[in-house]
């Protein structure tokens, strides 16, 4: 009795298994005709690789210069509401050591971080060369609005990616 309870165990198993495996097969192998309206759209970005070319080398020379007072210029003030020159300058202080300075940025994209109160907010990510720490590759991001004057920075990140 327990094996013809087993035996029918199995064969409902194997059923399963058969059907699971056709329709698999099947949505797998079958012309997607709702493939052009499930791609997200493309978000059209605001900013030519020339103008974060810019930012980027204006952030990177305050930065290197330890210039925080200049680098908290910098900052659009809606970034300013939310920290103080002396806590940038705290957490800058503790980034020296551990990023070193930066020789060199390269543009990577540009994506659209979201959208708060009618204005849009971009990522530009850059690779970036390290000396003089323990690292020496890495990473930048500089969040960013547009303002009438051009790009305005709202957050600045870095992080060493490769030990020397």
């Amino acid at each position: 009795m327990a094996s013809e309870k087993s035996s029918t165990f199995n064969y409902v198993i194997v059923g399963l298994l058969v059907l699971n495996l056709g329709i698999t097969s099947y949505l797998a192998i079958r012309p997607s005709s709702s493939s052009a309206t499930t791609e997200p759209a493309k978000t059209k970005v605001d900013v030519s690789e020339s103008e974060a070319g810019r930012l980027a080398d204006e952030v990177v020379k305050l930065y290197n210069t330890k210039d925080n007072v200049g680098l908290f210029a910098k900052f659009d003030n809606l970034a300013k509401a939310q920290m103080s020159q002396e806590q940038l300058t705290a957490q800058l202080n503790k980034l020296y050591p551990l990023i070193g300075t930066i020789s060199d940025a390269a543009f990577s994209d540009a994506v659209l971080a979201g959208s708060n109160g009618g204005r849009d907010y971009y990522n530009l990510n850059y690779k970036v060369r390290l000396t003089g720490g323990p690292f020496n590759t890495g990473d930048m991001k500089l969040t960013v609005i547009r303002r009438e004057s051009g790009l305005s920075l709202i957050g600045f990140f870095i992080n060493g990616t490769s030990h020397q």
